[in-house]
This record gives structure tokens, C-alpha cells and sequence, in this order.
């Protein structure tokens, strides 16, 4: 089932019904949340699924790759018709593997924006050493993102969207980079939708975080993740700054969100290649997303470490931490500028 089915805008869970009609679902419907999402909205989605097939229910509590596998088997086996998936990015990776290992049509009803998976064929579940690791799958074919919903989620989770569609910047800078050198090639339609994404965003006349930016938002977002698909990669929207974000999570006992280090890592990698990052940290600041290292308990000796082994997070990805200078002393000095300039 190809990605035909898409709504952004205020009250669209009210069209749950009518998006599983419009694409010809009946019959078993599993519909998966976690037990906080589906306090605060399932009843709304539950009776609009029993208006139109047979109700199965699944609360997550998990995001590892055994459980994501364990509700594809379960699918497989009930003959379950469609999975509908509510909630933030643990519950929509879980069903998002699940519905690409079971070839089962998927509803994703985003409830945060804190990162690029809405919309990504990327999920990122837990193995079984508690690491986090990229999958392989597909896009969500139907896709409800109410912004009134999402607006009433906690304002650090929409800060870090922010953050993870402003990284598109030091991402493309990568890949041209990458191309320059002769390591990778770039996909013209792929590179366009980053493009459009990171310029939806930043060239926005909203000022402040409201129902309207929401939307810009979230579009933002699903174009990265439609820069994703065309590519058959991340590459157009990860770069250095989400290698740095890696080792974090590898290295770091402080766990911060994904967008508020890819956010850092953009800034840090445009001082390190000698870059502007004016444009970027001025956004940042305007909507108030606090990337300061001292901030997210990076103290400088974890910045440093982390940084310097980034690209082992990935070696097959060529970006500007393979010919820039990693020095104990010039990292330093970076760290100390970007706490007195963040």
C-alpha cells in the first residue's frame, strides 16, 4: 500500500473513520497506544474503528525490536486488516516495523513532533543490549497529525522538531561535501525536499510556537521524511551533527532528546568547519530551544569524547568530521564557545 492519505490541521482525529473507509479497511483493526496517549484520546479513535471493523487493542510499553517483531507475528496470525497506531515516537516505530514486517496496511496518528520519524521509512527500536538501532521499513501510507493534539503536548518535544528539522542544514552541507569529494552522489529530488524542509521552517513568519507554526512544523517534517524515501536512505537529512547526536546516546549516561542534540551537533559542526551558524542559533533562540551543552549536562570532556569518535557511529558515511580537526585543544575551545554563545 503506496503513502496515499495524508491531513494536518486541527480536529483531524475525528477523521480516523473516515480515512480507514476512503482506503477500502475493514474487517480486524488493531489499534495500538501507549496507556497515557490512549487515556487522553483512545476513546475517540476506539469507537470511530468499531464504526467500521472489529476492534484488537495492544497498550505499548515497549520499543524493542523482539516486541515490534512479537505484534507483526501477532498480526500475521489473527488476520488482523490494519494497524492503527497512536502516539509518540516509541508507540509509531513499534508499529511502524510491525506493519512493514507484516506487509499490513498502517494509520499513524502522531500525538509529538520531536523528531523526523512521523513521517521517516526509518524506525528506531531497542535491541537487546538496551541500544537503540535504525531499521529499515516504510513510510506510514495514512498519516492524521492533529495539531490541536500535538499543541498540547509538551513544549520541549516540539522544541526538539524544531531542532531535528533545523539539523537538514549541516546534513546537506555533508552531503555536498561527500559529493565534492567524490564519496557519495547526490539524489536531486531528495536533496530538494531537505531543502524545502529546513526553508518551510526557517523562512516562517510565525514568531512563536501556536496552532499555525504546528502545521508548518509538521510539514517540515514529513518532507524530511519524504527526502528520506526518494534517497533509500537518511543521508539527505543526517549528517555529522546526527553522528555526534550517536555517540551521545552510545557514549553518554546523560540521555537528552534526539533533536535537541542534532540541534547542538549542527552548531558545533558549523563552527568546526568554519562556517556561519549565525542564521541557525538565531532561530534557535527565537523559539526559545535551549541547546546549551551546559544546559543538557554535556560537560566538555563527554562533548570532546563524543565528538572525536562520531564517525565510528558510522564509517560509511562520509561527512566533514572525516577531514576536519578533531584536536583535544580545538574541541575545547569550541565547547567553551558554544556555552558562552548558546
Amino acid at each position: 500500500m503506496k503513502s496515499n492519505y495524508l491531513k494536518i490541521g486541527c480536529d483531524v482525529i475525528k477523521l480516523v473513520y473516515k480515512t480507514l473507509r476512503t482506503n477500502n479497511i475493514c474487517g480486524k483493526i488493531l489499534y495500538v497506544a501507549d496507556p497515557v496517549v490512549d487515556n487522553l484520546y483512545g476513546t475517540a479513535v476506539r469507537e470511530q474503528i468499531q464504526e467500521i471493523g472489529i476492534l484488537k487493542t495492544e497498550l505499548v510499553e515497549y520499543n524493542t525490536i523482539s516486541y515490534a517483531m512479537s505484534i507483526a507475528e501477532r498480526i500475521i496470525a489473527t488476520d488482523v486488516s490494519c494497524i492503527v497506531g497512536m502516539g509518540g515516537g516509541r508507540v509509531l516505530d513499534v508499529c511502524k516495523y510491525a506493519s512493514y514486517i507484516s506487509k499490513t496496511p498502517y494509520l499513524s496518528i502522531p500525538t509529538t513532533v520531536a523528531n523526523d520519524g512521523i513521517a521517516s521509512p526509518i524506525a528506531v527500536l531497542k535491541r537487546q543490549d538496551n541500544k537503540p538501532k535504525s531499521l529499515g521499513c516504510a513510510i506510514a501510507p495514512m498519516m492524521l497529525v492533529d495539531t490541536n493534539i500535538i499543541l498540547k503536548s509538551p513544549e520541549i518535544l516540539i522544541k526538539a522538531g524544531i531542532g531535528d528539522t533545523i539539523s537538514n542544514y549541516m546534513a546537506l552541507l555533508d552531503w555536498e561535501y561527500a559529493s565534492l569529494k567524490g564519496k557519495d552522489e547526490i539524489n536531486g529530488y531528495a536533496y530538494l525536499m531537505s531543502k524545502n524542509s529546513i526553508d518551510a521552517l526557517m523562512k516562517t513568519r510565525y514568531q512563536k510556537i501556536c496552532p499555525d507554526f504546528i502545521e508548518v512544523l509538521v510539514n517540515s517534517l514529513v518532507l524530511s521524511g519524504i527526502a528520506m524515501d526518494f534517497a533509500g536512505s537518511s543521508r539527505p537529512v543526517s549528517g555529522s551533527e546526527h553522528l555526534f547526536s550517536h555517540a551521545l546516546d552510545y557514549y553518554s549516561d546523560k540521555k537528552n532528546l534526539h533533536g535537541l542534540q542534532v540541534a547542538l551537533g549542527t552548531v558545533s559542526m558549523l563552527k568546526l568547519i568554519g562556517h556561519s551558524c549565525d542564521e541557525v542559533v538565531e532561530y534557535l533562540k527565537k523559539f526559545e530551544v535551549d541547546v546549551n551543552p551546559k544546559t543538557l549536562e554535556i560537560d566538555e570532556e563527554t562533548f570532546v569524547y563524543c565528538m572525536q569518535n562520531s564517525r565510528q557511529m558510522r564509517t560509511n558515511r562520509y561527512t566533514y568530521l572525516d577531514e576536519t580537526d578533531l584536536s583535544t585543544q580545538r574541541l575545547k575551545k569550541i565547547y567553551k564557545e558554544l556555552v558562552e554563545l548558546l
